[in-house]
């Protein structure tokens, strides 16, 4: 087994958990190497694991998934789901607890179990990857490096293309072309680009409105390398911003430099959020700030593990990855101006992962 599957079996024999049934593309992709559409893994814990994917796939998974054993099924014959039971009930004469993802799986998978397994307890593994996923490793940490250096030099192209008389899609069209000519294999997420109110929006996806003279824009956006994510916001302006604009701008990227000052390895969340928080106040902007400011990056740009938040109690660790700030103080009469980057967790501080400079400042 791998040292990712290792680790998380020893979760599942302390949780007494017979098998897991993984089927969050992120995660097949972290314990497989490897995640084609509709597949999934396995795990038996102590013992082994099972990449399972679609019978056309299995040609590119034998030579791209190394590290588990392969099973495959005939679509509309068989399904995922039924084909990851076959392989439990196979490997397992009794099964009292079962290992699922509460979180993405689909109710008639859920019932294909409840109908296999009617005597067994369905428990929510997710958190538990998703406190593995968090911590990097040397490779992560190369792969999450190069996709931000591409989405730096993504951000420069958008941030170029934005003029009145253009629309949000045509920023957002430049921004990918770059990625994608830079060798990202997708865009980690939608791309955001926002402008005049729509940069109030918590998740602005680009549209066909046309940007206007001296409007705020908000453009968010993240690349991808060997699956590794990156994240990288910037305000600019289609035009000069009000003196009021300008200050607010400043004001969050104080609040994002006082935040990344309190980052490192052992520091509770929460913390770094009241370092944010207390720029905030001192700019009387501290009431529309929500009450999450940031969150973990690695196989998506927002990891659910861990969420810098207000009163959290989790303990950051070295090599996790996070992007502060993921939101902003929001003014209805100037916008919701907004600066992210993605920061490497230290023993004794962070280093900032994107670089690119964030202009009116």
């Amino acid at each position: 087994m791998s040292t990712r599957l290792s680790a998380f079996s020893s979760r599942l024999i302390e949780e007494s958990i017979d098998a897991a049934l993984l089927v969050k593309p992120h995660n097949v992709f972290y314990f497989a190497g490897y995640s084609s559409v509709c597949s999934g893994v396995v795990v038996f814990p102590g013992t082994e694991a099972i990449f399972c994917t679609l019978w056309l796939d299995a040609p590119e998974a034998k030579s791209l998934c190394k590290r588990l054993k392969l099973a495959t099924y005939r679509f509309p014959d068989e399904s995922l789901m039924g084909r990851m039971i076959q392989l439990v009930v196979k490997r397992k004469s009794l099964v009292s607890r079962i290992g699922i993802e509460q979180d993405f799986m689909l109710v008639r998978d859920y019932q294909r179990l409840l109908t296999a397994f009617p005597n067994a307890d369905l428990v929510h593994v997710s958190p538990l990857v998703d406190r593995l996923r968090a911590i990097k490793s040397e490779e992560e940490i190369r792969n999450m490096r190069k996709s931000a250096s591409i989405a730096d030099q993504a951000m420069a192209a958008a941030l170029d293309a934005v003029r009145p008389g253009v629309t949000e899609i045509d920023v957002a069209a430049e921004a990918e072309y770059a990625m994608r000519r830079l060798g990202s294999e997708r865009p980690a997420f939608g791309t955001f680009v926002a402008s005049g109110q729509r940069t109030l929006l918590a998740h602005p996806y680009a549209t066909r409105r046309v940007i206007n003279a001296g409007e705020p824009v908000v453009i968010d956006l993240g690349a991808t390398w060997e699956g590794y994510a990156s994240d990288i916001c910037r305000t600019t302006f289609a035009g000069e911003p009000t003196r009021e604009q300008q200050k607010h701008l400043k004001a969050v990227s104080e609040a994002q430099k006082s935040a990344a000052a309190a980052l490192r390895d052992g520091v509770l969340a929460g913390s770094v959020f009241n370092a944010a928080y207390q720029v905030f106040q001192r700019h009387n902007m501290a009431n529309s700030l929500p009450d999450d400011i940031g969150y973990g990056v690695g196989l998506r740009q927002s990891e659910f593990y861990p969420v810098i938040e207000r009163n959290s109690e989790t303990v950051l660790k070295e090599n996790m990855v996070i992007a502060l700030l993921h939101t902003t103080a929001f003014k209805r009469n100037v916008g919701g101006l907004r600066v992210e980057d993605a920061f490497q967790v230290t023993i004794e501080g962070c280093e900032r992962l994107t670089t690119h400079v964030q202009p009116f400042l």
